[in-house]
């Protein structure tokens, strides 16, 4: 006998994720903006924003990233990252979560900023462990600690949009449609199996609409 099934599921019908005004995304011009920002306050955290923007990690990818050990998750010599563990409560498990293993060439800026982090960590935490982003005990972060910087970097930064830890994610998706990074290579970074998963994720600047309806126009006008 099951007691609940007279039970109706709520109506999620008009229920909206994102929307214009809450995007949960940064503009291109957004980004630099708040990492000058995330960097003069947050310099702990200033590398793993910067990652998770420019390779649309989830935070869950992010917090058990090795750079060293026996299995490290930065390649320094080759410059590439790989995604393969996720990390919600306790230990990390050796899957992400759409359980696709990912392989990332890095830019050398990226590549830079994640190696002066490193000669940054605190000695007492890099011999506890080979984590990437240690917390002050040097075990996992936290699931919520990238929280409260973000808020405090935005309102520093002049953003009023209320961000969460997935706007990087979001914000890595509209950074592909600007610099006109083909779809299938959007989705090997970002690890979306499918368009669906990476329209969900992405949202489209008035701008780009607008140059793309000025561009079919003029291929179209017979003028």
């Amino acid at each position: 006998y099951d007691p609940t099934r007279a039970v109706k599921p709520l109506a999620t019908s008009t229920w909206e994720t994102y929307t214009e005004e809450e995007p949960n995304a940064l503009t291109v011009d957004e980004v630099p903006i708040f990492l000058a920002h995330a960097r003069r306050l947050f310099p702990q955290h200033h590398a793993q924003l910067a990652l998770g923007l420019y390779t649309g990690r989830r935070p869950c990818e992010l917090r058990p990233l090795r750079w060293k050990g026996h299995t490290p998750d930065i390649l320094w010599t080759e410059g590439v990252l790989l995604v393969r563990r996720s990390q919600v409560i306790g230990d990390a498990e050796n899957r992400t979560k759409t359980k696709a293993r990912l392989r990332i060439p890095l830019p050398d800026g990226l590549m830079e900023i994640l190696a002066q982090h490193v000669a940054e960590l605190p000695e007492n935490r890099t011999t506890k462990c080979d984590l990437l982003f240690p917390s002050r005990t040097g075990g996992y972060q936290a699931s919520s600690c990238l929280a409260k910087p973000i808020v405090t970097i935005a309102v520093a930064a002049g953003i009023t949009k209320h961000l969460s830890p997935y706007f990087m994610r979001r914000t890595f998706q509209d950074l592909c449609l600007a610099a006109q990074v083909h779809d299938f290579v959007a989705r090997a970074i970002s690890g979306h199996a499918t368009v669906e998963m990476q329209q969900l994720y992405s949202s489209v600047d008035g701008a780009e609409v607008r140059s793309g309806l000025a561009k079919i126009m003029s291929l179209a006008s017979a003028v």
